[in-house]
């Protein structure tokens, strides 16, 4: 072998060494420092859960016999205390039997903090809907001055048409078809949660005629109704 061949194979060779030096400090410095940049939690071999809910325009499904002591009230049922598994993938599908109000702010008309960003509805993928087309929110936040893991989640859900007929005897009431919407949201570590609708569909609060104030009264305000807590377990 010629000296210019021989010098070329000691090149090849040193920069190879100097490459798999460079690695090996790669993988030691990511395992010492727990990975580069953001490393998401693990997730647990929990399947998830799944949560079923529907939002009526009225309580005769929810709160017993003649809708209980408010039968004129917008609800979601069957309860609005939900407990779901730390760090999973949670699906909700919601029965949306009422119709649409329109919100006050359209901040609530996006669909926010789900997998991928979306919903589905009635199958159809939807991120967002009009100001004047959703019957309600199912919006989860962590609770002022909490030290809980940071979660928010908020989707605007679809109103059925004013003009729809009904055609479903659910419990001898009578409602439309209902729009069904589906999304997905990640739970991470223990902690308690509330949500709450943000659509106006209730009664007034002291102030009402204050902008922002209107209808947010009654139901909305009242747990068990349009207003519920999320533990994370």
């Amino acid at each position: 072998m010629t000296q210019r061949g021989t010098g070329r194979v000691v090149g090849v060779a040193v920069a190879f060494v100097v490459i798999c030096a460079l690695f090996v400090g790669l993988v030691f410095a990511v395992r010492a420092g727990k990975g580069l940049g953001y490393n998401p939690p693990a997730v647990s071999q929990t399947t998830g859960a799944n949560i079923a809910l529907s939002a009526f325009p009225d309580s005769m499904v929810c709160h017993g016999s003649g809708g209980g002591a408010h039968p004129e009230w917008v609800t979601y049922c069957p309860s609005t205390s939900i407990k779901v598994p730390a760090n999973s993938i949670v699906t909700v599908t919601v029965m949306q039997y009422d119709s649409a109000t329109t919100l006050h702010n359209a901040f609530f008309d996006h669909v926010r903090g789900t997998v991928g960003g979306i919903m589905t509805v009635n199958g159809k993928r939807v991120e967002q809907l009009s100001p004047d087309a959703a019957g309600h929110t199912f919006t989860i936040q962590t609770p002022p001055n909490a030290h809980e893991p940071y979660l928010f989640v908020s989707v605007p859900l679809l109103g059925v048409p004013d003009t729809a007929p009904n055609a479903v005897k659910i419990n001898g009431n009578q409602y439309p078809r209902p729009n069904v919407i589906v999304f997905r949201f990640r739970t991470g570590g223990p902690g308690a949660y509330v949500w709450h609708c943000y659509i106006p569909c209730g009664t007034g609060l002291a102030g009402d005629g204050l902008t922002g104030q209107n209808n947010f009264g009654g139901p909305m305000a009242t747990t068990g109704y349009m207003s519920g807590t999320l533990t994370v377990m």
